[in-house]
């Protein structure tokens, strides 16, 4: 089962020069050589919590395990920890109410991550409302739900709701409309702690013939 690592942190404005190079020279290869895949970097356009998201994913907690706990991984780690600035990590797993999951971003997507705290005694209203009115009505507004996560290890709120949508100039417009603030309002009555962001590419990663590097987008 996929587990997906999301590290995130705000740039040292003073060493942005040398961040670049170090994260895309020497980090993410280095992740990626422990079996952790750099999926992407993201830049947060709107909403709180920190500046940069980095994405990666392992192909179960395990493997994941292995990896943070490997020596080479603490020195690649601290290195980070010089051109940064407010490190948070989480560790998600999939809820099993959405599969769709994809490694492959495409150029043009934007994000759109909803977050919330399910409240326990609407488990089941939840459920099917999620299933049956919200995440259809996502699809219908071009916002495809590439998965629910919950976050297994990490400050809440507890489960994010992945979106992607490559109609940007249409989606604050959209989640403007009514058909949006319908249902947002009908989901509110089953959580709590709502939380909402947009995101944008930081660190994109290209694939070529025989070889994938990765390329700084926006900074």
């Amino acid at each position: 089962m996929t587990v997906k690592f999301n590290q995130y942190w705000r740039i040292d404005p003073e060493k942005r020069s040398e961040y670049v190079t170090f994260i895309l020279k020497k980090y993410i290869p280095g992740v990626n050589r422990l079996g952790i895949h750099i999926v992407a970097g993201w830049v947060v356009l709107v909403g709180g919590y920190s500046e940069i998201i980095l994405e990666a994913v392992a192909n179960d907690l395990h493997l994941l395990e292995e990896a943070l706990t490997n020596s080479k991984y603490k020195t690649l780690s601290q290195d980070l920890l010089k051109f940064i600035k407010g490190y948070k990590s989480k560790v998600l797993v999939s809820s099993g109410r959405k599969e769709a999951y994809s490694k492959e971003i495409q150029t043009e997507i934007i994000k759109f991550n909803q977050s919330w705290d399910i409240i326990s005694k609407h488990y089941n209203d939840y459920t099917n409302f999620t299933a049956q009115t919200f995440y259809p009505c996502m699809e219908e507004l071009g916002i495809r739900i590439a998965g629910e996560w919950e976050v297994l290890i990490g400050e809440g709120p507890r489960m994010i709701c992945e979106g992607r949508t490559d109609q940007s100039d249409k989606l604050l417009e959209r989640l403007r409309g009514n058909l949006f603030q319908k249902v947002l309002w009908e989901l509110k009555r089953f959580v709590e702690n709502y939380e909402s962001r947009i995101l944008t590419f930081h660190i994109q990663k290209s694939i070529g013939y025989k070889t994938q590097h990765y390329e700084l987008v926006l900074i």
